[in-house]
């Protein structure tokens, strides 16, 4: 490292410090384009019956944090990159108007044991709307250059992990007939086991420049030439694109099973919420130009919600594999899953 280099560094984290920063208004226009591309369910894209159920997805959500963390420090830091998240969670909607902030806080900081010129970082991340409400917390591991590497190597830094909010905090939605979300079948007929393939997508040069550039300009994804002198040997896709391109091939096969569904008169589909977590979210290698991702999904569990009884929990394990059988995105899922009609419907007073 040289005098003049002032970029953040690893030394530069310290445990237990907060930071507020960055400020994102949220356009209805930027909702729908996101959605276009990401998640084109009803709700993201004005299509819905009732204007309250506008709201932007999830995943975009994700990527405008990504961006205001790319503003406030990661683009003069001297990152190399994140191997995972330990949980996204979501915890409210988030509107068109919405005027989104973030706070960050290291919660702890220590220097890889096989590399001791990297430190890792585990750095608590919320995003927060105009009135003070948590919508989004993530708390990913972020690896830094030390501006000292031949130091002697100083001891772990931690404060306990944040409590945050109650995992499942956020909330199943209303139900009715002509509900717009993403039907599927009942959590009844939900069997754990079963295993679906989702399809495929060949990431190109252009559209990873693209989504980099919007969301995530880090050079080793926005800088094909820099991207070249990395320890990456070249440009990868961000993991939040490889993340939003399986959501879409999730979203779409439930809305490709709803269609099916829905051509037989008697069968009625059931509802899907939006997430409530993804937990263990890991790029165990890299997505280059040219790959094609094949992604799949696993129904891992189910369990019934005696808050919620109308709606039962499903856990999924999703990832996504090269061309060459490498895995390359993997991940845990969680959100409700409407239950049999009959047996709501039993539960309404009369």
């Amino acid at each position: 490292m040289t005098a003049s280099d002032t970029r953040l560094h690893w030394e530069d984290f310290t445990a237990g410090e907060t930071t507020e920063f960055g400020e994102t208004v949220v356009t209805a226009e930027d909702i729908i384009a996101f959605a276009t591309e990401f998640d084109p369910a009803p709700a993201h894209l004005g299509k819905a019956p009732d204007d309250t159920d506008f709201t932007a997805a999830d995943w975009h959500s994700c990527a405008m944090l990504m961006r205001m963390m790319c503003d406030d420090y990661l683009m003069n830091a001297a990152g190399v990159g994140a191997p995972g998240v330990e949980h996204v969670r979501w915890f409210g909607s988030v509107w068109p108007g919405d005027v989104l902030r973030a706070r960050r806080t290291p919660i702890e900081t220590r220097v890889s044991k096989s590399r001791p010129e990297i430190g890792i970082v585990r750095m608590y991340q919320e995003v927060i709307n105009q009135e003070g409400q948590v919508v989004l917390t993530w708390l990913p591991v972020q690896l830094y250059q030390r501006r000292y590497p031949d130091a002697a190597l100083p001891p772990p830094r931690s404060i306990p992990d944040p409590p945050g909010v109650r995992r499942d905090e956020r909330q199943p939605p209303g139900i009715s007939d002509d509900d717009p979300r993403r039907p599927v079948d009942t959590f009844e007929e939900i069997e754990v086991g079963r295993e679906t393939e989702l399809g495929s997508h060949v990431f190109s040069m252009d559209e990873m420049l693209s989504y980099a550039r919007r969301f995530n300009p880090q050079y080793f994804h926005a800088d094909e030439e820099a991207a070249r002198k990395s320890l990456y040997g070249g440009l990868i896709a961000s993991g939040w694109h490889t993340g939003a391109i399986w959501n879409r091939h999730v979203v779409t096969h439930r809305l490709d099973l709803a269609d099916e569904m829905l051509s037989d008169p008697v069968q009625r589909p059931a509802c899907a919420s939006p997430s409530i977590d993804v937990t263990d979210m890991k790029w165990p290698a890299p997505v280059r130009p040219g790959d094609e991702i094949a992604f799949r999904t696993r129904i891992t569990g189910k369990s019934e919600s005696r808050a919620h009884p109308a709606w039962g929990l499903v856990e999924t394990f999703d990832e996504g594999a090269n061309q060459r059988g490498e895995t390359v995105f993997c991940l845990t899922h969680r959100y409700w899953i409407e239950r049999a009609r009959q047996r709501h419907l039993s539960q309404v007073p009369s």
